[in-house]
């Protein structure tokens, strides 16, 4: 486990970033976004190994905040999916998705708290149905305490603070890493927007083709965010 002392922020962002502009600017393919994706996710873990955790397969408690993706992340998760799920598996989940757009997209965390809006792509055991691909929003999340987890995630309205011990330091190194792939993307000429997990996965589930649209440089459609 490397120290908080050996963290050097600037020096980590700079080398991430060099690193994205190095694997895809000379004309990227899905494989190369998705080693890039991978790259920054394996990185930050390298300074977040064995640190302390209670989070574990099946608890769900935090899946059901907002989290946003750079659209990389959701073409990377669209097409892991694809490869991984029977058709029928897929259509079923592309409903779950359309469902959560359709009414959770807008909300904000304390409301999908309330009406638990969990993640869609939670599977029927409440674990991660795409953990190995999973975000890197999502990767810096871990809690130190799970009883805290499930008081401060329980549906109900309050007025206290209902607070969880967490592990800032990693959050601040994927939230460093997630930084430099924005970078990355935006310094060799692709789409470096984030959008809303559930929504991006199903638009490139629903729409093979943005794949090759962001791929070109292009722009994704503005309709997506609306």
């Amino acid at each position: 486990m490397k120290s908080i002392e050996s963290w050097h922020e600037e020096q980590f962002q700079s080398e991430m970033t060099s690193g994205v502009v190095e694997a895809l600017g000379k004309g990227p393919d899905a494989a190369t976004v998705a080693r890039a994706v991978a790259d920054c996710a394996d990185a930050a873990e390298g300074f977040c190994v064995d640190r302390p955790c209670a989070c574990a397969a099946g608890c769900p408690h935090c899946c059901v905040l907002n989290v946003a993706v750079l659209l990389p992340e959701a073409m990377t998760i669209a097409l892991w999916l694809r490869q991984k799920l029977p058709g029928a598996e897929l259509a079923e989940l592309q409903k779950r998705l359309a469902t959560h757009r359709s009414w959770a997209r807008w909300m904000d965390d304390e409301e999908r708290i309330l009406k638990r809006m969990s993640c869609p792509l939670l599977d029927a055991h409440g674990g991660c149905s795409v953990h190995p691909v999973r975000p890197l929003a999502c990767r810096a999340i871990t809690s130190l305490d799970s009883q805290s987890c499930s008081e401060a995630f329980f549906p109900v309205v309050t007025d206290e603070d209902r607070l969880v011990p967490a592990d800032l330091f990693r959050k601040a190194v994927f939230d460093t890493a997630f930084t430099a792939l924005a970078s990355g993307l935006r310094l060799v000429g692709l789409d470096d927007r984030s959008i809303e997990l559930g929504t991006g996965v199903l638009a490139f589930l629903e729409h093979p083709e943005l794949t090759e649209r962001f791929l070109a440089g292009a722009k994704l459609p503005q309709a997506l965010w609306q």
